[in-house]
């Protein structure tokens, strides 16, 4: 970022009751910190951000976020001996006064606001118009979100300088975090949004005002929270909000909600939302392919392998280096939004292809295969929901294992799926009974249900239950052993990590005890 400290006074929509030197007011803000650690470390947040003890904090302002265990307004005082040009605090008049008969003679400006978190919204909002220039695609969805946000990372920085979201960082905190720390020198960037309820899509999109923005898939995830999935794709198509009619809208065109034209453009209409639509998918549809098509996909050697095609035309032969279908979506969802951004037929096919082919899941820390003892291991903890457990299961199936080897999945409870709980349980089992997994361990109450969904099928497969993550890592050598690929997932609530690190630790099984 790079601001006036006036334009970001301004932008808080605070009341001043401190003002620092006149003089400071043209002075440029280059970075925003919200953590005071990083005032007493001598590190901001902004990655052209310096190192080491001794740092001038003049281009910095110092915002005061209060959450349910800490509350930044306790280090005003903090930020007015780090020399910062500004803080912007809560309503806390007592606290600020308690800071200045610390630090009397600062020159730091003091701006009080009744919604700190707001007004961090409303800084990045300003630097995001004030940089009209910068191409930016946003990323929601209920499945897939940060993997789409690395393979359309890796796409942008093919060609042009580009960031894109660290870690998780997609909510309301995130969200600002990330377009503050986009460098003057970035030409393109790709922001993840995460939600919670209904409005925060929106909210998010004001902030990000995205040139381009992609929904992966509607699913299952926020079911407890929303309701219905048609209130979903209601909070997903929210991102269009803060779209202008010459922003381009991508949606995941084999999503039953997502290619609901109809649907959809009521939607948009009653959003006051008119950004172009392009697909992206591997089915037709009355007789049409998607406008960015994977066909004839293939396992391929640590990935996956199609032909690609373009606005019905092939295009090129392609591949990943991760595995599964849902990852090729992933792919395509990136193509789609570098040939959007206006990236030419040479560059995506000389650039953007390989730079796609080359992710992998140790790039983007999702989907982490390697082999432990013998187990090729298929770590997967983060989360859970019925689609992507799906989509690892395929994965698994697809793996190759051991002479006398299996393929086993240990399965944790998936949460938050309200009043369909029971029913996308069930209909997990039946994709491990149809896939042919060879041992499924089931992991927690609501799992019991992957199970029953099972039993359902004659198949060859066998299902156990286990009470919590803790005993089934006590019983890993029951289920697991050397030549299995080996499949551990859940929401993260239930720890399944407990599995994979004992899988990782190493265990005798019961052939070597």
């Amino acid at each position: 970022m790079k601001m006036r400290l006036e334009s970001v006074i301004a932008a808080t929509g605070g009341k001043t009751v401190r003002q620092g030197g006149e003089s400071h007011l043209s002075r440029e803000i280059r970075r925003v910190i919200t953590d005071s650690r990083l005032l007493k470390s001598g590190r901001g947040n902004a990655s052209s951000c310096a190192q080491g003890a001794g740092e001038d904090f003049s281009d910095t302002a110092f915002l005061a976020i209060k959450g349910e265990k800490f509350d930044g307004n306790d280090y005003i005082a903090d930020a007015l001996l780090a020399g910062v040009a500004l803080v912007v605090a809560g309503p806390c008049a007592e606290k600020i006064d308690a800071a200045l008969a610390i630090v009397p003679d600062s020159g730091t400006w003091i701006v009080s606001c009744d919604d700190t978190l707001a007004a961090y919204g409303n800084i990045a909002k300003a630097s995001r118009a004030a940089n009209p220039d910068l191409k930016i695609v946003g990323v929601t969805g209920s499945v897939g979100k940060t993997t789409c946000k690395e393979f359309v990372l890796a796409a942008l920085s093919a060609c042009v300088p580009a960031q894109g979201t660290k870690a998780n960082f997609n909510n309301e905190v995130g969200v600002p975090a990330t377009v503050l720390d986009i460098a003057n020198t970035t030409r393109a960037a790709v922001v993840e949004m995460g939600m919670r309820g209904p409005g925060q899509i929106s909210y998010l999109a004001n902030i990000v005002r995205p040139d381009v923005a992609i929904v992966t898939n509607i699913g299952c995830a926020h079911l407890e929270l929303l309701g219905t999935m048609e209130n979903t794709r209601r909070a997903k198509l929210e991102i269009a909000q803060g779209m202008g009619p010459a922003n381009t809208l991508i949606l995941n065109g084999d999503d039953s909600l997502l290619s609901d034209d109809q649907a959809v453009s009521e939607i948009l209409r009653e959003y006051g939302a008119s950004p172009s639509i392009i697909t992206f998918g591997m089915n037709e549809k009355n007789g049409r392919l998607p406008d960015v098509c994977a066909l004839d996909i293939e396992p391929a050697a640590g990935g996956m392998k199609f032909k690609l095609y373009i606005g019905g035309e092939f295009f090129a032969d392609a591949s990943i280096g991760m595995s599964g279908r849902h990852n090729v979506y992933a792919a395509l969802a990136a193509v789609a939004a570098a040939k959007t951004i206006g990236f030419t037929e040479e560059d995506i096919r000389e650039k953007v292809l390989p730079a796609v082919a080359s992710l992998t899941s140790e790039k983007t820390g999702r989907q982490n295969v390697a082999e432990y003892g013998g187990i090729l291991l298929i770590d997967d903890c983060y989360n859970a929901g019925p689609e992507s457990v799906k989509a690892q299961l395929e994965v698994l199936a697809g793996l190759p294992v051991g002479e006398d080897g299996r393929r086993v999945a240990f399965l944790g409870d998936m949460l938050e799926l309200g009043s369909v709980s029971v029913q996308e349980h069930i209909a997990v089992g039946e994709k491990c009974a149809a896939l042919g997994i060879d041992t499924v361990v089931c992991v927690g109450e609501r799992a019991r249900d992957i199970g029953f969904g099972g039993a359902r099928h004659r198949c060859k497969t066998e299902f156990f239950f286990v009470g919590d993550s803790e005993t089934a890592a006590e019983r890993v050598a029951e289920f697991a052993g050397r030549g299995d690929a080996v499949l551990v997932k859940g929401s993260h609530a239930m720890h399944m990590e407990r599995i994979s690190a004992k899988i990782k630790s190493g265990f005798k099984t019961k052939t070597e005890a």
